[in-house]
């Protein structure tokens, strides 16, 4: 009985351990995406052209577009907006016309049940094909 006992708890404890690890390894995919695309952000805004950064409620980044590009908007109802955006500094953009903080601007969209997204997608082409 000893043994059986012994023999659970030690698969509890390793069962445990590999949830820690995968959580682990979870966070650091996220953690090192984040990296990969701030380094595109700065990267594309060493380039002379602004680049908006916009994220999500939470403040990660989604996706980035050069100033002047359009994004689109989907509505929970199915409809569909375009709305132009310009570079006001790295948290600010006027989008549609409206100066937004990027944080504000995704809290809102995300009550409102609306989805937004670069109406452009840039692609890189490397050697082997697109990534």
């Amino acid at each position: 009985m000893g043994w059986l006992l012994s023999g659970i708890m030690f698969g509890g404890v390793i069962g445990v351990f590999m949830t820690c690890i995968v959580i682990v390894g979870g966070r650091g995919d996220q953690m090192m995406e984040r990296a990969r695309m701030e380094s595109e952000w700065k990267k594309r805004d060493s380039g002379g052209k602004k680049v908006i950064r916009f994220v999500d409620r939470f403040n990660h980044s989604l996706f980035y577009i050069e100033d002047g590009d359009p994004i689109q908007l989907f509505t929970n109802k199915g409809e569909r907006k375009f709305c132009i955006c310009h570079y006001l500094d790295d948290l600010h953009a006027r989008i549609d016309g409206k100066e937004w903080a990027l944080w504000e601007f995704a809290k809102t969209m995300a009550k409102n049940e609306v989805v937004y997204m670069p109406l452009k997608m840039h692609v890189e082409k490397r050697k082997g094909g697109a990534v």
